[in-house]
Parts: C-alpha cells; structure tokens; sequence
C-alpha cells in the first residue's frame, strides 16, 4: 500500500507515520509538508492508495489541491487531516471529492479504529450521521469554492473594495484578485455585480 501524507506540521506527520506502521509493515510511506511537495511525488508516483490531506496547507487551498489531487491519482482514498473543523466546511470537502474524515483531536481510540478502517480501504467518518449523508455533488456552483473564497464573497456582498476585503482578511489585493478570478470562473460570472448577484440569491435561497 502506497500512503501519502500531506501536512506541515513535522510531529502530526511522524505521530501519524507511528500508528499507521504500529497495524502493518507493508505500506510505503511519502510525507510532503506542502502541497508542491506532495505535487512532485503525484506527478511521479501517482498510484496512491491512501492520501492524509490537511485542510490548511501553506500554498494551496482545499479545493484546488483536491481537483489536482484527483488528477494525479484518481483512485486515491482522500482522508481530511485536519484539526475539528465546523461541520459545513467538512461536509463541502465531502461532496468535493473527500472519502473519509479523521479529525487531529480525535481521541486515541478514535484514531485507532479509524487507521484500521483505513488501511482495509474502508470509510471512516466521525460518529456523525449528517456526515455519513453526504454525496459528491457535481451540480452547485458553490461545491467549486473554498471557504476562503466564500468569505470573500460575503465580503464583496457588502460592497468592500478589494482593499478593504484584502485589510480585513490579512492578505494581499493580489491575492484577493486572483481569488476573484477564481471565482467567477467557478461560478460563472464576468464581473463583481453578477457575483454579488449570485450570492445574495444564493444566499435568499438557503434561507427559503
């Protein structure tokens, strides 16, 4: 079994290395702390069979790294590693493409069960039913946005420049115009007015 684990942060990756080796020796094992790490083993090694993803990764966000991931290695099982995260932000990484959940502050017995899960190919999600409930879903627009997009989006609604948006958000007006871009590619729109358009129905929709 090939296992790729895609995180920073150096102990999460070698605890992670410990408990899944502690089940079996026959697995290798690829740790990339950034996501033009991991695209370097994908490119060359792209059969994986298991994929740890951080949610947070330094130089890209979910959804891109998920779309890349999925083109690389198509048949991976796609497991978000991260820390808890509100349910709405797993459930969207779920209908994009994620198989399974393992939070970093599950408890060790959670961890346990969900290695062994793991490494039979098995699902595993947290003792969740509205989690266990989530599809793909190839039809909204909004399955194609980050949470930082979509904060961005909020943001714009209110009528904030890209200054402000960018102030706000601790980030560059660079940044914020390629997220924009991004956006309304995704949701396909040509300029801030029909973005803001499509959020705010979008938006009334959720609340009907």
């Amino acid at each position: 079994m090939k296992i790729l684990i895609i995180d920073s942060q150096f102990f999460v990756r070698a605890g992670l290395i410990q408990l899944l080796t502690s089940y079996t020796s026959n697995v290798a094992i690829y740790e990339a702390s950034s996501f033009s790490v991991a695209e370097d083993y994908l490119a060359s090694e792209p059969d994986f069979n298991l994929v740890f993803l951080e949610m947070e990764l330094p130089d890209s966000e979910i959804r891109p790294a998920l779309q890349r991931l999925k083109r690389y290695s198509p048949n991976a099982h796609v497991v978000l590693f991260t820390w808890r995260k509100p349910l709405t932000d797993v459930r969207q990484a779920l209908a994009a493409g994620v198989r399974s959940y393992l939070p970093k502050d599950a408890s060790a017995e959670e961890a346990k069960l969900a290695v062994k899960a793991l490494l039979n190919n098995d699902r595993y999600l947290p003792d969740d039913s509205s989690l266990s409930e989530v599809k793909p879903s190839q039809g909204s627009a909004e399955n194609f946005l980050s949470p930082r997009q979509l904060e961005i989006m909020q943001l714009l609604a209110q009528g904030l420049s890209n200054k402000e948006i960018a102030n706000i958000l601790g980030i560059t007006e660079g940044t914020i115009r390629v997220h924009l871009s991004a956006i309304f590619k995704a949701i396909k729109v040509s300029n801030r007015t029909e973005a803001t358009l499509w959020y705010l129905l979008r938006q009334k929709k959720l609340v009907n």
